[in-house]
């Protein structure tokens, strides 16, 4: 059964060429060669502000560099959520992103 999957790639540093990067090459070729649908967001290549105020947070409207990653996050039946753990837990700009989009 086909699925479709969107790719998160949530390193914050946008030059690339980190494990992360590899790691979602290598999920893609293989979800690929399986016969799935494959989209990828690379976080650290978005442009979007981060969130300051509960205002923002409850009523404030969803950035333009975000709206298309949302919707491929609506597309897709699996996600796959690749990121560094920095002090314990995720990047503070792929915390950003998340709460953001979802």
């Amino acid at each position: 059964m086909t699925k479709r999957i969107a790719i998160i790639q949530g390193h914050p540093d946008p030059a690339g060429q980190h494990l992360l990067d590899a790691m979602a090459d290598a999920y893609a070729e293989g979800a690929t060669a399986a016969g799935h649908e494959v989209r990828r967001i690379g976080v650290a290549k978005l442009d979007f502000p981060l969130l300051r105020t509960q205002a923002d947070f409850e009523s404030g409207a969803l950035p333009p560099a975000l709206e298309h990653p949302r919707e491929n996050l609506r597309w897709a039946e699996h996600w796959v959520f690749l990121f560094p753990l920095w002090h314990g837990t995720m990047p503070a700009f792929f915390k950003g992103f998340l709460e953001q989009v979802l």
